[in-house]
């Protein structure tokens, strides 16, 4: 285990702490202080999804996991900020934010660490962000293809009401196209 790795393992709780302060942060000023404050996972899903997960991340990246290990509670705060409708750069901020949480962690005890400790968590943190962009970019295409459908639903629904559409799949579902005026 390198120094660097040594080190934050040994304060890793504190490690955990920065570093969901620094995603809550990224929130409305109104919701900060609820999600900080409110530790009970009903009263408080997404702080709770957020400390959870994020303690995932650290252990796995303070154990040497690769990108794909972490998918999973990647997966969980990138989903949750997908559909809050971050737009990509601050949906994905939160993994960079892991930088300035193991400075501020770190603070004096930085100075014994070699360069090469660093680049080198920083470099797997680097791979995690490109696999990061992959599952938000999913996140959001399957929020936009739920959209779609809705709206495609609400129409064809609204068009029913008004007596322009006539059922005529078996299945229930809308037909392909609507009847030509003037037949029926």
């Amino acid at each position: 285990m390198s120094g660097l790795l040594q080190v934050l393992q040994e304060k890793r709780k504190a490690l955990e702490e920065r570093w969901a302060e620094l995603v809550f942060a990224t929130y409305p000023e109104q919701s900060v202080a609820f999600l900080r404050r409110e530790r009970d996972r009903f009263a408080n899903p997404l702080g709770a999804t957020i400390r959870s997960e994020i303690t995932a991340l650290v252990e796995g990246l303070l154990a040497g996991a690769d990108a794909a290990a972490l998918t999973a509670p990647l997966d969980a705060v990138i989903r949750v900020r997908a559909v809050q409708s971050f737009p990509p750069a601050e949906a994905l901020r939160f993994l960079f934010q892991f930088k300035q949480a193991v400075a501020d962690v770190l603070g004096d005890d930085a100075g014994g660490v070699p360069p090469g400790d660093y680049f080198a968590l920083y470099a797997r943190l680097d791979e995690l962000a490109l696999h990061a962009f992959g599952i938000y970019v999913g996140c959001r295409e399957r929020v936009f293809e739920i959209r779609a459908r809705e709206a495609t639903a609400r129409t064809y629904s609204l068009l029913k009401q008004a007596g322009l559409v006539i059922d005529t799949d078996v299945a229930g579902g809308p037909p392909a196209c609507p009847p030509v005026e003037g037949r029926s």
